[in-house]
């Protein structure tokens, strides 16, 4: 499907649910992906009559980024686009990591979005981010749930993070940058190959067959994912003796019988459930939850503002 204005309205619509004059943010790299989802969203927002801001961050990890920064708002201004540039603490980026330079922009945009109190914040991760993502994760050993990899739309601090054009593949954007003329700034990191996620671009790219045959099994787990989650909640239904407000007590004997992947999912699943929350977790604080809860009979843990008591055959999971 190629990326044009009437498939992006149209995927956009039947995935996303606006209010009327609605408020949105975008985060913008002044890279290819962001800018073509800047263009197509101020497309959008200009017919429903609401508003967008698009939020350029400086990361401050290249001596480059403030020039970057300036050039790409002058860009966003010239086609009349509201535009602001974030600036990103310096101690923040001392170390030069990505892994943090993401966090930090991340963070940076959220609490953006929380303070001007926008709702909707738009991401420019596409199909290829996606499938990266899915073979780091599954090279971490990765559960199920975590091989479905990046989300259309999730929750995070109260804020809607929408990613439209995980429809579409880097290629597709490329073309559609193309076709309008769209100028972007090249990123040296991306291709960089001390980086884990631009050393799998580049194997992607050599390695046409292998692509498809990952390209494969990842839309396969895709496909399979809800019935995935079905047998999940299912599960915990199995597992549940009572439930209330910011409140779950499991069955202990019939937990520890489910093998180590069900019952990391089935904690998380209940620690969602009691904070109302789509937080996350690492793999690894889950495993040191379950190994402890598993040795004591009696003991109370906290763990993301959740309090889990193992009290003799009961498990209890309250808000912390």
């Amino acid at each position: 499907m190629p990326l044009n204005y009437s498939n992006f309205k149209k995927n956009l619509e039947n995935n996303f649910f606006y209010e009327k004059k609605t408020k949105i943010a975008v985060g913008v790299s002044g890279g290819p992906d962001s800018l073509a989802l800047s263009i197509l969203l101020h497309q959008w927002i200009v017919k429903k009559k609401g508003t967008l801001i698009a939020l350029i961050i400086d990361h401050r990890i290249r001596t480059e980024s403030l020039f970057e920064s300036l050039q790409t708002k002058r860009f966003l201004i010239s086609k009349g686009i509201k535009s602001k540039i974030l600036f990103i603490n310096k101690e923040k980026v001392k170390d030069g990591k990505l892994s943090q330079a993401r966090v930090n922009r991340f963070e940076k945009l959220l609490n953006y979005c929380q303070k001007n109190k926008i709702f909707h914040l738009f991401l420019g991760h596409h199909f290829d981010d996606n499938l990266e993502t899915f073979i780091l994760r599954k090279i971490a050993g990765s559960n199920f749930e975590g091989l479905n990899s990046i989300q259309l739309i999730t929750i995070i601090r109260n804020t809607q993070v929408v990613r439209p054009l995980l429809f579409y593949t880097k290629k597709d954007i490329l073309s559609f940058n193309k076709k309008i003329g769209l100028p972007f700034i090249n990123d040296p990191s991306n291709k960089n190959t001390k980086y884990s996620r631009a050393a799998i671009r580049e194997f992607l790219n050599l390695n046409k067959k292998m692509r498809k045959e990952i390209n494969k099994e990842f839309r396969l787990v895709r496909r399979n994912y809800h019935l995935y989650k079905k047998m999940l909640y299912q599960i915990l239904n199995l597992l549940i003796i009572d439930a209330g407000f910011n409140k779950l007590i499991l069955n202990a004997k019939k937990f520890f019988r489910l093998n180590y992947e069900l019952r990391e999912n089935i904690l998380v699943k209940g620690m969602k459930y009691v904070n109302n929350s789509n937080f996350q977790i690492r793999s690894k604080k889950i495993e040191d939850l379950i190994i402890k809860i598993s040795k004591l009979q009696n003991t109370s843990l906290i763990s993301n503002k959740t309090l889990i008591n193992r009290i003799d055959d009961k498990i209890i999971i309250t808000k912390g």
